[in-house]
């Protein structure tokens, strides 16, 4: 009897996701879309917030901003430099950074667009 339960509720939950965008702008459901597709892009977009900042935004933004403030943001020895402290500084403060950015921008977008591809992507730079 549990199984049969648990089968008919999977059943209903993704029958209801399947149609929820369709549902999303103008539909029944408008704001009971607009809450499901600003939950999965947040839990969606914090981890890949963390990823993008943590890898690539924020050590690169950090090392050019550090080779400038010695002087010279194309000389060898600043570059050198601004690279040994500011990609691991970059690394260490693009974690706590991209998951605050990643979750905001799900969240925030989810609930306009929800469920669309713009949600599901961290793609802005501010």
């Amino acid at each position: 009897m549990k199984n049969k339960v648990f089968a008919l509720v999977t059943a209903s939950v993704l029958t209801l996701g399947a149609a929820m965008p369709s549902m999303a702008a103008d539909g029944p459901l408008g704001s009971v879309a607009s809450f499901f597709g600003s939950v999965t892009a947040g839990v969606f977009d914090a981890p890949q917030g963390v990823l993008v900042n943590s890898l690539w935004r924020m050590p690169y933004k950090t090392q050019r901003i550090l080779a400038e403030k010695f002087g010279d943001e194309k000389g060898l020895g600043q570059n050198l430099a601004a690279f040994v402290i500011g990609v691991p500084t970059g690394f260490v403060w693009g974690m706590p950074y991209g998951a605050i950015t990643g979750a905001r921008h799900g969240f925030v977008t989810g609930w306009e667009k929800p469920f669309s591809t713009e949600s599901y992507l961290v793609t802005e730079e501010k």
